[in-house]
């Protein structure tokens, strides 16, 4: 069933209905409501770079109260693989904008919730984090040649990229849908092979 949440940030969004804000304002109100590690909050930004962001994306939201509901966690308290996880996604930026880097964020704090992706980032579906990627992260978009749930894509690539075996699994404990995503995997109509090294060079 799709998350249908009254997102109240959306109301302040500058651009509305565009995948940025949309990821933006859902993670931190999934956030806010504990459905993602308090770091979320802040998009484990520093104070100053958040309210920069939330002042962008979200003018006037900060004027009528609305904030993190928690205080910025010390950053040395961070998930290890939270930073590769941003790294990663930077990476593969097809765009270099404010935005992009902010959704990356997004995307990285999703993936410390225990359901669905989409679900855990207050989206509406799966189709949400694609357009997401779509637009933000082409490269990886079409890298994505099996159709591998993007949580446990995001991963695979990091490890990958890091060169660990075994790969850690993502943080997936409280879905339902478990055996289903860690399943095999079908191959994906219109995608391609795009390797990190081939970036690189």
């Amino acid at each position: 069933m799709a998350n249908r949440s009254l997102l109240i940030l959306d109301a302040f969004a500058r651009r509305p209905g565009e995948p940025a804000y949309r990821a933006l304002a859902g993670v931190l109100e999934s956030a806010n409501a504990g459905r993602l590690p308090r770091f979320a909050q802040w998009l484990a930004l520093p104070e100053d770079a958040f309210w920069a962001m939330l002042d962008r994306c979200f003018p006037g939201a900060r004027h009528f109260g609305w904030g993190p509901e928690h205080d910025m966690p010390d950053p040395a308290h961070l998930p290890c693989e939270f930073d590769d996880l941003v790294e990663l996604l930077d990476d593969y930026a097809s765009v270099d904008t404010p935005e992009a880097r902010w959704a990356a964020r997004a995307l990285a704090c999703g993936c410390f919730g225990g359901s669905h992706l989409w679900h855990d980032m207050g989206l509406s579906g799966r189709d949400e984090v694609s357009l997401l990627l779509d637009t933000y992260f082409h490269p990886l978009y079409v890298a994505n040649t099996t159709d591998m749930k993007w949580k446990k894509f995001f991963y695979h690539q990091l490890c990958l990229k890091l060169d660990l075996h075994p790969c850690p699994e993502p943080s997936c404990e409280g879905c339902d849908n478990y055996a289903q995503c860690h399943g095999s995997e079908a191959v994906a109509p219109g995608q391609q092979v795009v390797r990190m090294q081939e970036r690189t060079t």
